[in-house]
């Protein structure tokens, strides 16, 4: 039994699509524990939200958006914090991970087995922050769907959560980021992208999590196996999921 999105989704002002990742069952009984937090861009943050983010023990934030949309959509200055802001990008292209308006939409599948290799670098920073952090880690990127979406699925994966929890949690963002979404859309008409194709950027197609998860098993043996291949030792990836796990 999972917790319930009310129970884990966290409020900050404003962000959209905050939650830990805390009160997953794992293979060995265990649950997952709440020192990973997953969320949309913290542009919009205000300073009470900033705060807040101290308030919740956060002692990092891994931004895996691309350098072009850090300058569009800039974090509210965390000086005044302790937090360490790590940049990280999974790719570095100004445009939606999908590519561009006047391309033939791929299907997140195809997306998330490309994010897997332009982000081996980012994906194993943000595993060696979780491994050494001594405080709670932060790790977003634009809607925190889709590259925080893989990087979460490797969490819940290397944790021993079962492929349903882990396609249940990648589904939730299409319930928290509905008032998101409607910001969004303007924007995107401007760039030329038509109603039809907004949806299907927008969307948490669960068959494309499903199909994702089959990609690391077969490929890499699992997310232990993809996260060894990209870099990170035995050593690193024993203390992540140590601290994954309650």
């Amino acid at each position: 039994m999972t917790l319930t999105i009310t129970s884990r989704e966290l409020k900050l002002e404003v962000a959209y699509n905050v939650r830990h990742m805390g009160g997953y069952t794992a293979a060995d009984g265990r649950r997952t524990s709440d020192f990973v937090i997953r969320s949309a861009g913290l542009a919009r943050l205000t300073e009470s939200g900033v705060g807040h983010l101290s308030d919740h023990g956060i002692a990092a934030i891994v931004d895996l958006r691309s350098t072009v949309e850090r300058e569009r959509d800039v974090t509210p200055d965390l000086s005044r914090t302790s937090i360490r802001h790590i940049n990280s990008a999974v790719f570095e292209q100004d445009a939606s991970p999908v590519g561009s308006a006047e391309s033939e939409f791929p299907g997140y599948f195809v997306v998330y087995q490309r994010m897997l290799e332009s982000g081996r670098d980012a994906y194993r920073v943000l595993f060696e922050t979780i491994s050494d952090s001594e405080g709670r880690v932060l790790f977003h990127c634009a809607a925190g769907k889709d590259r925080t979406g893989v990087g979460a699925a490797l969490m819940l994966g290397l944790a021993g959560v079962s492929q349903g929890d882990i396609v249940e949690d990648y589904a939730l963002s299409g319930e928290l980021l509905a008032p998101m979404f409607d910001e969004w859309l303007p924007r995107m008409k401007e760039r030329g992208v038509d109603p039809e194709r907004a949806q299907k950027l927008l969307a948490s197609p669960p068959e494309d999590m499903v199909n994702t998860l089959a990609h690391i098993q077969a490929l890499y043996g699992g997310p232990a196996g993809y996260l060894e291949g990209i870099g990170l030792s035995p050593a690193t990836i024993s203390a992540a999921k140590a601290k994954l796990l309650a």
